[in-house]
């Protein structure tokens, strides 16, 4: 069996492509095993090797918290493929890829704008009475553990992260691009499993399809027909746009994609 971890910053629409990989039939999907009460980082109590590795994706075969599982899950008679997904923990992912027990780790990333204004609209994740303003950069009502990488300072290091990860592990690290998967859906799917020999099949062409075509207003649904309006004061806005750092990030990272999609 390959194993393959998807990790993203919140709100960059990892749910999405988590449940891109879930309508495969290959696959065996587990939901943010890291934060579950089940694998409570594991790593930070079992230490992170071979060894640790190879038990912490044998125990995920055989989950049983309804957290990991999810309910969007169809059954998996003989899956081929591990895929487990992960918005937070990010520090790990260097010492992930040194481990020859991950075959894959796969980033999303997405315009900062668009994930602050995901997360503002959230009302589970960006509560009543707090100021995006006091929060945007370092989101420190959020960020109260050092695994959470909420906020535009805290996509930044996870992005330089990712990027350096990638010129140093090579294709071990997949940068695949929000924006570009949206515009895409079917052709950057296409790419992505079959860098990972998956085939893409009728199953994951029908989710495509849906949701691509349905919309929910749902803050967690995947059925997205619509974007989402830039709702920020303009001042967080143009604070967020005029980030240099963050745009040469993002430029980097988006260039990377492209080059493996073509």
């Amino acid at each position: 069996m390959r194993h393959v971890a998807l990790f993203g910053c919140p709100r960059s629409g990892t749910s999405w492509l988590g449940q891109i990989f879930n309508s495969a039939p290959q696959v065996q999907y587990r939901y943010q095993p890291l934060f579950s009460y089940e694998f409570k980082d594991w790593f930070g109590r079992h230490g992170l090797d071979r060894t640790s590795l190879a038990r912490f994706h044998a125990a995920l075969l055989e989950a049983r918290s309804d957290f990991v599982l999810q309910a969007l899950r169809p059954p998996k008679l003989a899956p081929s493929v591990l895929v487990w997904k992960e918005v937070r923990y990010h520090q790990w992912i260097p010492e992930l890829l040194r481990q020859p027990g991950l075959d894959r780790l796969v980033y999303l990333f997405r315009r900062p704008l668009d994930v602050i204004n995901s997360w503002y609209l959230a009302p589970r994740e960006f509560r009543a009475g707090q100021d995006i303003r006091c929060e945007y950069l370092h989101a420190p009502s959020k960020n109260t553990d050092p695994c959470e990488y909420n906020g535009l300072a805290r996509w930044k290091a996870s992005m330089a992260m990712a990027l350096a990860a990638a010129k140093q592990h090579g294709a071990r690290l997949q940068l695949v691009s929000y924006e570009q998967l949206r515009v895409d859906p079917l052709g950057h799917a296409a790419v992505l499993f079959d860098s990972l020999d998956l085939p893409l099949g009728d199953s994951t062409r029908q989710f495509l399809a849906l949701s691509t075509s349905l919309h929910e207003e749902d803050a967690y649904s995947v059925l997205r027909a619509r974007r989402t309006p830039i709702e920020l004061p303009a001042d967080v806005v143009q604070a967020i746009e005029q980030d240099a750092e963050a745009e040469d990030l993002l430029g980097a990272a988006e260039m990377a994609a492209q080059s493996v999609s073509v």
